[in-house]
């Protein structure tokens, strides 16, 4: 994480959101985060940061209230969903602008704050790959936003 602190939710609590209030949520892959979700929510001018875990490594000791399976999230954020299964093919328009990360992975940003935020986003992935060598930033360049949107993010709340 890059400066801000994730909330946990209650399964309760995660079933009364409305998905029109996400403005950027991520999908698991194989490497990276293959364990769950970290979702951002936006009421207002005020930004939540949600993560839930446990998808693939369930820990024994979390209480039954907070835990939420990838069926729960599909359900409840349909159109984020959808995103995702659409996310090759070019032509698609939906609530979300999908961004791949790489190994799977995938960051989806509400199309509504998407031309805001995607300046911040270029200019720290062009920072770090700045710091590759030339081979590099080839196999890096989805690293680069998996690794960057989370400050990329804070800097564009930031300069709010």
């Amino acid at each position: 994480m890059n400066g801000f602190k994730t909330n946990k939710i209650t399964k309760k609590d995660f079933l009364a959101l409305n998905e029109d209030d996400v403005m950027f949520i991520t999908n698991p892959g194989r490497m990276g985060d293959e364990d769950g979700t970290t979702f951002v929510i936006k009421k207002d001018n005020l930004f939540t940061f949600y993560r839930i875990d446990g998808w693939m490594y369930p820990s024994k000791d979390e209480k039954e209230e907070y835990k939420i399976s990838l069926d729960d999230v599909t359900k409840q954020f349909p159109k984020w969903y959808e995103t995702w299964k659409n996310s090759n093919k070019e032509d698609y328009q939906g609530k979300y602008k999908y961004l791949y990360m790489g190994f799977g992975n995938g960051l989806s940003v509400d199309n509504s704050i998407y031309n805001e935020f995607e300046p911040y986003l270029n200019s720290l992935v062009e920072k770090y790959l700045n710091k590759k060598s030339k081979e590099e930033k080839e196999s890096l360049q989805y690293a680069a936003v998996f690794d960057t949107w989370e400050k990329a993010l804070m800097q564009m709340i930031n300069s709010r």
